[in-house]
């Protein structure tokens, strides 16, 4: 039955046929998990521990360099877990906003696992994805390298930009496609399986190669006058996670993902307006109280992607006048469940004041590291609410 994306959305994620998962403990080894992956051909597995649910997926193998000696709970992704009465648009969000392929599913004793590909097979059923453009939900640019680039370099880019897909192209022309899953089932399951050959006081290159050797010469691609519906329906066929939009030329404009597909239903998640609270403004002044509302909530939103920020409060003082000069003293702090951050400025005027506090909450917020340029933080917790404290 042709649903639309609100029906889709508010769908309990039970109606979907999610997969049978394999379950380790933080205390297993990865080579334990590389293995189970390449043989079940999937790309993530649940860890558990209690009423800790985490994920590990192919991406996160990309840093490990002796599977039988590291440890689940080095490397996995804490992110709770969803129940049967979850609905899809609830799910999508915890995928994303982790930033992981799927979610443990919980119903009593049984644990399964839900995946961007089965929500994926369920947006075939909205029809209304035939009058979206490709173009429109696409990624782009796109960071591409060149077949002769060394396989040690893709996989340092992936780590880094937390990507699973580079295209490879020759004089910008696609040639292939590199993936994380195959880098990994390629050299790190391999290594899990040999003695370590610098035990003789030999130096093993880890990732010999070019990217070349490992890539997929036939990456799923579709041309720029398609729609989200045709990249649904290639990708179900095909098995592929990733799909490339490419000109007659086949020079790629751009690239779709799951993640990109799941986005069309996570922009129907209602979104609560930031906090601003203000101290020092008359109630009367509404146009300059709005003003100022409206200055740090788009300095703040800007950097959304690096820093979670859920409130900010501003002081403002008269410090004295001169003449029908006033000068102000503004204190402001953007604060969140783990970082704040606290700017100060003083100036003759109201709005020039303001000014420069933005401008100062901008940079501070802008030089302070983000999480995710840190490199990716494992067994962290992202508070869900059927985690138990």
């Amino acid at each position: 039955m042709t649903k639309t994306l609100e029906e889709l959305a508010l769908t309990e994620i039970s109606s979907l046929p999610a997969g049978s998962a394999s379950v380790f403990a933080p205390g297993d080894t990865v080579s334990k998990v590389l293995g189970v992956l390449k043989d079940t051909k999937r790309t993530e597995a649940v860890a558990a521990e209690g009423d800790r649910y985490g994920i590990v997926a192919v991406r996160d193998l990309l840093g490990v360099d002796q599977p039988e000696r590291t440890k689940v709970e080095s490397i996995w992704n804490q992110v709770g877990y969803v129940t049967p009465s979850t609905s899809v648009l609830e799910t999508t969000d915890l995928i994303l906003g982790n930033g992981v392929s799927a979610v443990p599913l919980v119903d009593g004793s049984e644990v399964r696992l839900v995946s961007q590909q089965d929500i994926l097979d369920a947006l075939m059923d909205v029809g209304d994805l035939k009058e979206t453009s490709a173009k429109s939900i696409m990624t782009s640019p796109v960071l591409t390298m060149e077949a002769d680039s060394p396989i040690a370099q893709i996989r340092r880019t992936m780590m880094d930009k937390n990507y699973s897909f580079i295209p490879v192209t020759d004089d910008g022309i696609l040639v292939g496609m590199v993936t994380a899953e195959e880098i990994v089932h390629t050299f790190v399951t391999t290594a899990s399986k040999t003695t370590r050959g610098d035990r003789s006081g030999q130096k093993v290159t880890r990732f010999p190669g070019k990217a070349g050797a490992v890539m997929n010469t036939r990456p799923l691609t579709v041309p720029t006058t398609s729609s989200a519906m045709d990249v649904i329906k290639g990708m179900i066929s095909t098995g592929e996670k990733a799909c490339l939009v490419v000109d007659e030329e086949s020079r790629v404009h751009g690239i779709i993902t799951e993640m990109e597909l799941l986005r069309l239903i996570h922009v129907l998640l209602p979104t609560e307006e930031l906090p601003v609270y203000i101290v020092g403004i008359e109630d009367e002044n509404f146009f300059e109280r709005a003003i100022v509302e409206d200055k740090i909530r788009r300095v703040v939103e800007r950097s959304v992607k690096m820093h979670a920020i859920t409130e900010v409060s501003v002081r403002i003082k008269r410090q004295r006048t001169s003449g029908e000069r006033v000068r102000y003293s503004i204190t402001a702090r953007a604060m969140g469940p783990t970082d704040s951050y606290n700017v100060e400025n003083e100036d003759w005027g109201l709005m020039e004041t303001f000014d420069g506090l933005t401008d100062q909450l901008s940079k501070t917020m802008r030089r302070a590291k983000a999480p995710h340029q840190k490199g990716k933080r494992r067994g962290r917790r992202r508070p869900n609410p059927h985690l138990k404290p």
